[in-house]
């Protein structure tokens, strides 16, 4: 409607001659669920309250650090074939129970690997505890009280920013691991903006003994929204210097000076050396048998999963070539090697599965590359349309933006201009997506469409019902998986 004016004079008024933009969400932001050392920051609690963090320094500030777990010294186990011989006797070394925590070196993980920022969950803490109590429960968020506020994995569903979830925790309860899978993929298609990362239980042994884990997975993720996750197969060793491995990983009821039996040692424990980093390196220098425990707790600790260094991966793609690049054929930082290693043929079981359908992604070592992501496929691996990570976060990233920037039009009049310019404004923010290579196609029309209109997307009962429908085609890019060849020989004539 025009302003009415009521005093001679000029007036200026300001025509827009663009119509609204639509503003890409971010995609590189992940959540992260689990156990931490403490949850809190000037006193005020932190626990099932998402907080962001920019850098592990700030996460530390805010969460703490790695737990240390503990070790026991036990009778030789058959299936060591390294014991440690203490006097006339062999031990093997066994973890005390409930003694890992994977929260602190995925969120390291991550940022060592191109992340940003993240959200973090505590859902308990660890400090001055000689177990880690990892629960289902705990990680979801489940609780008999009705009026109790959200916990756990429940505490991110009214928030709108991460787009990638991780609980690398959840591998801790074996066999259970797959229930807590089975609820992120609810959580993210009941979100609407959010991709899930999984490990795999086990994700240590040789393939051929992980088969079992392997089927065992496939089988316990169910067959419900599969294209919404993505799972990786072997996990990744850790270099000893990030365990920090000293004496203080014996259980406390260990005395060093009944299993460390070398003269030098004995003269090193008894010289009540105060600092642990002087008594640490005095007994490297002085016993054999300190090395080998040393040795065989890093065997044990240096296998981890790998979810906080994908969502690293993700989240580099995402920010220096887009979300529509594929998180694949790039390297992992902070690591020493695969835990497993095998071959391409070897892979293809991996890669697609005939009788489930379920996709398991590999990071492999090449020769002078280091160690790669060696696939981009969702969970959904018979799924014509959403086999391929990229192609389903794109949809995610572009489904979010516009429906958040949609909102503005509620309650405007139902008739062709406000059609008009929802169309101008989603064209435009697709346009400059297929500039920046989201979309197949030479020209915009072949990347994609917009409809909105009467006779089009809408009938007259519809506008008399106040619905305004959108429809939207996108020709999407799909990774080039498989790069074939044909060559032509000349022969000789005859």
């Amino acid at each position: 409607m025009s302003k009415i004016y009521k005093t001679p004079d000029v007036y200026v008024e300001e025509i827009s001659s663009f119509p609204p933009s639509i503003a890409q969400v971010e995609t590189a932001i992940p959540a992260f669920v689990g156990y931490t050392e403490k949850a809190e920051k000037n006193g005020r609690s932190l626990l099932n309250q998402p907080t962001k963090v920019h850098s592990i320094l700030d996460f530390r500030d805010n969460f703490g650090g790695d737990y240390i777990p503990k070790f026991l010294l036990v009778p030789k186990t058959p299936q060591d074939p390294s014991p440690i011989r203490i006097g006339n006797q062999d031990f093997s070394l066994q973890l005390n129970t409930n003694q890992r925590a994977y929260l602190f070196r995925a969120v390291s993980d991550f940022f060592s690997n191109g992340g940003k920022a993240c959200y973090v969950v505590s859902v308990g803490t660890y400090g001055e505890k000689d177990q880690v109590p990892i629960s289902k429960e705990g990680l979801l968020g489940i609780t008999s009280s009705r009026n109790s506020s959200p916990k756990g994995l429940k505490a991110l569903m009214d928030l709108r920013k991460p787009s990638i979830l991780v609980i690398p925790d959840a591998v801790a309860l074996g066999s259970q691991s797959t229930e807590v899978y089975q609820e992120m993929l609810k959580h993210c298609h009941d979100h609407g903006n959010r991709f899930s990362i999984f490990d795999l239980y086990n994700g240590f042994e040789d393939i051929n003994q992980s088969q079992g884990c392997i089927s065992e997975f496939r089988n316990g993720i169910g067959n419900s929204n599969l294209s919404l996750g993505a799972a990786y197969y072997p996990w990744l060793d850790r270099p000893e210097n990030q365990l920090s491995l000293n004496f203080s990983n014996l259980d406390p009821k260990i005395k060093l000076s009944e299993i460390l039996l070398e003269e030098n040692a004995q003269e090193v424990l008894n010289s009540n050396l105060s600092n642990e980093k002087d008594l640490h390196l005095g007994l490297l220098n002085t016993s054999p048998t300190y090395k080998h425990i040393l040795k065989a707790m890093g065997k044990i600790l240096k296998p981890s999963p790998i979810s906080g260094a994908i969502a690293g991966v993700y989240s580099r793609v995402d920010l220096t070539r887009g979300v529509w690049k594929a998180p694949a054929n790039v390297a992992l930082n902070g690591f020493e090697k695969p835990s497993v290693s095998f071959s391409t043929i070897q892979q293809e079981e991996l890669n697609i599965d005939p009788s489930s359908g379920k996709s398991i992604n590999s990071i492999r070592h090449f020769q002078g590359k280091g160690i790669l992501v060696w696939g981009a496929r969702t969970l959904a691996g018979n799924d014509n349309e959403w086999r391929y990570i990229p192609v389903k976060r794109t949809y995610l990233m572009v489904r979010e933006s516009i429906h958040s920037s949609l909102t503005s039009f509620v309650f405007e009049p139902n008739d062709a201009n406000t059609w008009a310019r929802i169309r101008a404004m989603v064209e435009n923010f697709l346009t400059n997506l297929w500039r920046d290579g989201a979309f197949q196609g030479i020209k915009p029309d072949q990347a994609f469409f917009v409809r909105m209109g009467l006779g089009q997307t809408m009938t007259s009962q519809d506008i008399i019902e106040g619905k305004g429908i959108i429809e939207i085609g996108m020709a999407l890019v799909r990774p080039a998986e498989f790069i074939l060849l044909k060559l032509n020989l000349a022969f000789q004539e005859a």
